[in-house]
């Protein structure tokens, strides 16, 4: 059924917020001292996993076993995908520099849009299209000049992490039709077990250990509660309302927040070609959202 006005609305905002909590993931770790990048995926997703736990159990108390078993395959493929889409950044800028990965992102936009269509019937409005090629172009404009191509396993990292994120919209865009937070759940047990077994193999080197300091592991907290356990709460509440395509896109908002926390944070100016590509992906996702309203009430209007 496609969603009224008011809960379109409501979706939009939902998604929206959730990509402000997702764009703080720079900062918090720009803060970090002395912890890895498997140190923070580790505490972060077991952080993750406590506080979708005290979620489900607040909203289904002794009904939550039922809710996580009903999430399904959709449930567990979207909480595979979640944590494809965070290890393969991590394990792309490794190789690759942050440019080159968040221009894969671009991508992610046109394989969601696909991938609804094709497996879920919703049509994609011109003015989508317009919009996405908007939003890839000002993510094209925040890394113009500092893009390569010469490291093609750091690339093909990058581009299977905005895979992941499309698949991730596309399950939750499948499962819509119950509670996807078990999805979440998941994402968290996984990521953490993953995150466990490379630790545990570590070399002793620092940052390779479970041994991390006071101030990185309350960041990391405030990474499982605020930045992705708030975020995908809200995330996964607005794929409810709003088609993949379209999801995908007001998702890109989070690349042109991200420098902004920095910059008022910790001072440190971006360079226009990152404020100028923020602010096309800003008109995209203003385009869309009010494009989509605006059409959504012309067909209620119609059918009154």
């Amino acid at each position: 059924m496609e969603p009224t006005t008011a809960s379109y609305r409501r979706g939009v905002l939902l998604v929206v917020l959730a990509t402000c909590f997702f764009s703080l993931s720079g900062i918090l770790v720009r803060l970090t001292e002395d912890a890895g990048g498997w140190q923070i995926i580790f505490y972060r997703s077991l952080t993750l996993t406590c506080t979708m736990l005290a979620v489900l159990a607040v909203n289904y108390r002794q009904r939550m076993a039922a809710v996580i078993w009903s999430a399904g395959w959709n449930g567990l493929l979207a909480g595979t995908a979640s944590c494809g889409a965070l290890v393969f950044y991590i394990l792309a800028l490794q190789t690759i520099t942050v440019a080159n990965a968040l221009f894969m992102v671009g991508i992610a936009p046109f394989i969601t849009a696909l991938l609804g269509r094709v497996f879920l019937k919703e049509p994609i409005p011109a003015v989508t299209w317009v919009a996405m090629c908007l939003g890839t172009a000002g993510v094209a404009v925040m890394v113009e000049g500092a893009v390569s191509f010469d490291r093609v396993a750091g690339n093909l990292l990058a581009l299977g992490s905005a895979v992941s994120f499309a698949l991730l919209s596309f399950f939750l865009r499948r499962g819509r039709q119950g509670d996807m937070l078990p999805g979440t759940l998941l994402s968290g047990v996984i990521s953490a077990a993953l995150a466990f077994v490379i630790l545990a193999l570590g070399t002793g080197e620092v940052g390779t250990g479970f041994a991390i300091g006071p101030w990185d592991l309350g960041l990391c907290i405030i990474m499982g509660v605020v930045q992705l356990g708030l975020g995908m709460l809200c995330y996964t509440r607005g794929a409810r309302h709003v088609p993949a395509a379209q999801l995908q896109l007001l998702a890109m908002v989070e690349l042109a927040m991200a420098p902004l926390w920095v910059w008022l944070i910790v001072s440190e100016v971006p360079p226009r070609t990152a404020l100028l590509g923020g602010l096309l992906i800003l008109a995209a996702t203003m385009l869309q959202a009010v494009a989509g309203g605006l059409s959504r009430r012309g067909a209620t209007a119609s059918t009154a």
